[in-house]
């Protein structure tokens, strides 16, 4: 013969109370937690995106000053600079970011000559260097192709436009002013200079 034994569990009044005050506890966890995260993860977003826009303008001015240095004082250069600025900003950085191009005369040390002597193209407009264009206007005109001097013996170039201690070609250089626009609700805009400078390639 078998038993059949019932028991009735009892639920204690308090358990709901319990359960609710976790659920309730955890909310408030969560609430305090979610603004951390989703910083976290937007600032290492935005850090990226940063980080990727520093390294192509780095990129970009290295291409440039090379351009220069190799063009001299050639009619064209300043638009050759500044298409190559251009082909050398891939997305995610634009075109349409750049303030402006400065091309400059540096010191032996690479900073810029004090008085600066330097051409400064700002985005927009047209800019035409015989049968090449490109899209920026000239806004300062300090260090036009004529003067640049490629001449290793200096014979023919002016000291004004060179460092003190240079005693052959010229070292030019490529900035690039740009404003980075932020792709995350962190903020809105960082303005960014970044610049590369080299010896012009001598005529012999």
């Amino acid at each position: 013969m078998r038993t059949r034994i019932n028991l009735d569990r009892h639920h204690s009044p308090v358990q709901p109370r319990l359960d609710a005050r976790g659920r309730g506890q955890a909310l408030v966890e969560f609430a305090l937690i979610f603004p951390i995260f989703m910083l976290l993860l937007f600032g290492i977003i935005e850090f990226a995106f940063m980080l990727n826009a520093q390294l192509s303008l780095n990129y970009a001015t290295r291409d440039a000053a090379l351009i220069a240095a190799e063009a001299g004082n050639n009619e064209a250069a300043d638009c050759l600079i500044l298409k190559k600025v251009n082909e050398d900003l891939n997305p995610p950085t634009a075109e349409g970011n750049v303030a402006a191009v400065h091309i400059f005369s540096a010191t032996e040390t690479g900073g810029q000559l004090s008085p600066v002597r330097e051409q400064i193209y700002t985005s927009g407009g047209s800019t035409s260097c015989g049968s090449i264009s490109a899209p920026y206007s000239l806004s300062t005109s300090g260090y036009p192709y004529t003067v640049r001097c490629n001449d290793l013996d200096r014979g023919t170039c002016s000291t004004g436009f060179t460092g003190l201690s240079n005693t052959g070609v010229d070292i030019i250089g490529v900035q690039i002013d740009y404003t980075y626009r932020f792709v995350t609700p962190l903020g809105s805009t960082i303005n960014m200079s970044v610049s590369n400078e080299m010896r012009m390639e001598p005529v012999l």
